[in-house]
């Protein structure tokens, strides 16, 4: 892929939402070479597309096409494929770069009706651990077909890329391991003092089925009541954001706290001692880097690549077990004389392998 031709790529995704995909596609666009001409098509407006025009991104590179993440609605994926066809055909890139599951069910339709070289990032696949057995038997099928229609399956963990070689062997060679990575901070957004008699934690997550605060809430809780001064505080939005703020309503009280959501967590985090996400599953989540780049240590659940972010800068947490959550946070707690150097490994790790400049460089080595 030389300099001398303007290069087209056109990236779907489903949503626009402030999420670990949005994050993913603008680090790869604000590190794009002059001579790739990006276009997006995406199911709403939102985050995705105000930052896109905010780094220079003009409006007719930015498509709307509804979609549906529901994989019963053939009525609507049907349309969702014709009207994105349409526009593929019409800007006539020279690779279709999809994103998630059902940005892979359009990209997959039109990179098979086209025959333009089509790549697919997988932000976590369908059938991963901690998703009933009935979907991950239904989505292995599925991304079995989507699949034979990719020049390379990107995985953003090696345990994503591991579980595809279980799944799906027959695609073995089209997959490669790239970690997320994430553009650099300023030395004043950075880690620089903790605290001595307190211990200040943060989950800042989407609420949905995929998330679990509660095992979180709870373990901090029965600590909170032994005489621990730890405090809590929880920022996000989502389809379970009633129900994570009843759960801290019953506990009842002022150590533990709901913050709103947050659309920049920059300024925020050097203002904690732990970042923590407990969850049910994960690809390689964003927020964990975002974490590491600002120098703090890590509490994360030991799914999908979570166990990739860790090395000497955290702990991991059996999925659902409150009473191993209890367990690391006192350790933790217990050992807090060693948390400056938790925090200043988070950091090292992070530049060493998550920065954006290496997931671009070895991305646009796979576009070539």
């Amino acid at each position: 892929m030389g300099a001398s031709k303007k290069r087209k790529i056109v990236y779907i995704v489903t949503n626009s939402d402030l999420g670990g995909i949005s994050k993913y596609l603008l680090e790869i666009t604000r590190d794009l070479p002059d001579y790739i001409e990006p276009y997006y098509i995406m199911a709403t407006s939102g985050y995705l597309s105000e930052e896109l025009r905010k780094i220079g991104i003009k409006n007719e590179q930015i498509f709307f096409v509804s979609m549906t993440n529901n994989i019963f609605d053939i009525f609507q994926h049907i349309k969702s494929n014709l009207k994105t066809l349409s526009i593929v055909r019409k800007i006539k890139p020279d690779i279709i770069h999809c994103n998630a599951t059902t940005g892979a069910i359009v990209g997959a339709v039109c990179g098979l009706l086209t025959r333009i070289p089509t790549i697919y990032t997988v932000h976590g696949w369908p059938f991963t651990d901690g998703i009933s057995k009935n979907k991950q038997k239904f989505y292995k099928i599925l991304e079995f077909l989507i699949c034979s229609v990719f020049k390379k399956i990107i995985c953003v963990s090696e345990y994503d890329r591991q579980i595809g070689i279980k799944a799906l062997p027959i695609y073995k060679d089209k997959m490669i391991t790239i970690h997320n990575g994430i553009s650099d901070i300023t030395e004043e957004h950075r880690k620089k003092e903790f605290s001595k008699d307190e211990l200040k934690i943060v989950m800042i997550s989407r609420f949905c089925p995929q998330k679990d605060p509660y095992t979180l809430i709870f373990a901090v809780h029965e600590l909170i009541k032994e005489g621990y001064n730890i405090k809590l505080d929880l920022y996000g939005y989502g389809q379970e954001l009633d129900k994570v703020l009843n759960c801290i309503k019953l506990k009842n009280t002022e150590n533990i706290q709901y913050k709103g959501e947050i659309s920049d967590v920059t300024t925020i985090l050097k203002n904690y001692d732990v970042y923590a996400l407990i969850s049910n599953w994960e690809g390689l989540p964003i927020g964990i880097i975002e974490a590491m780049r600002a120098g703090l240590p890590i509490l994360v659940s030991d799914v999908g690549g979570n166990s990739e972010c860790i090395r000497d800068n955290g702990y991991l947490v059996k999925r659902q077990d409150i009473m191993d959550c209890r367990k690391q946070i006192k350790v933790i707690w217990d050992n807090r004389e060693n948390i400056v150097s938790l925090g200043q490994n988070s950091r090292k790790f992070y530049e060493e392998e998550f920065r954006s400049e290496k997931m671009v460089k070895i991305t646009l080595e796979e576009y070539k």
